[in-house]
């Protein structure tokens, strides 16, 4: 764990460390938000930001075509654009998933908790003399 941490650190920062040292990445910046306002005429959208810095950013949509779905308010938006001196985010890709698909993957794993007590008591069991956790023993 403890290298897979240092590596993790030496390779990837935060987007909060890459919008203050855009010039060292080529000005490719990647970011997940929400949707919270479409302004249609100037082409700008504003999404809130799913990791640090959790803030509100602008990004121009000006090069993107939109064939199959308008995004909407709440919809979850990933964005790889370019940064320019200003800190404005030109998007160059964009892939939008509705909200409700989003968070399905949360409410598709809620069967799997009652099927991961189960497992976890059919080889565990609580001993309240130690308030602790023990192995069962397989032939009792």
């Amino acid at each position: 764990m403890l290298y897979s941490s240092l590596e993790h650190s030496n390779k990837k920062f935060d987007i909060l460390y890459i919008f203050e040292n855009f010039e060292t990445y080529d000005n490719k910046i990647s970011m997940t938000g929400e949707i919270v306002e479409i302004n249609q005429t100037s082409q700008i959208l504003t999404i809130d930001l799913m990791e640090p810095p959790y803030s509100l950013k602008k990004i121009k949509i000006h090069n993107i075509e939109f064939k199959e779905y308008i995004p909407k308010k709440r919809d979850i938006v990933e964005i790889l654009g370019t940064e320019d001196e200003e800190n404005n985010v030109i998007a160059e890709k964009m892939l939008i998933s509705k909200r409700w698909k989003h968070d399905l993957i949360f409410i598709r794993s809620l069967p799997a908790i009652p099927f991961a007590l189960f497992l976890f008591f059919r080889t565990w069991r609580f001993n309240r003399k130690t308030y602790r956790f023990e192995l069962r023993k397989q032939d009792a």
